[in-house]
């Protein structure tokens, strides 16, 4: 991930491998808001994911 797109701004990340590792290098490298949201490889990204996605931009956007 090449952090300088973000470069502190809020931003989404939605992966069918998001584990432990890459929660804590976007903890320690960006000092922005960051959802990190792992997809199910079985189904893809589903209506879901959507809603889950807008419900965290809707929170971020309160602030």
């Amino acid at each position: 991930m090449h952090h300088a797109w973000a470069e502190g701004r809020p931003f989404t990340w939605l992966d069918d491998e998001i584990g432990h590792n890459d929660r804590a290098w976007v903890s320690a490298h960006h000092p922005g808001q960051a959802l990190l949201h792992r997809i199910n490889p079985q189904t893809g990204i589903t209506q879901a994911d959507y809603h889950t996605v807008e419900a965290w931009l809707q929170s971020i956007a309160a602030v």
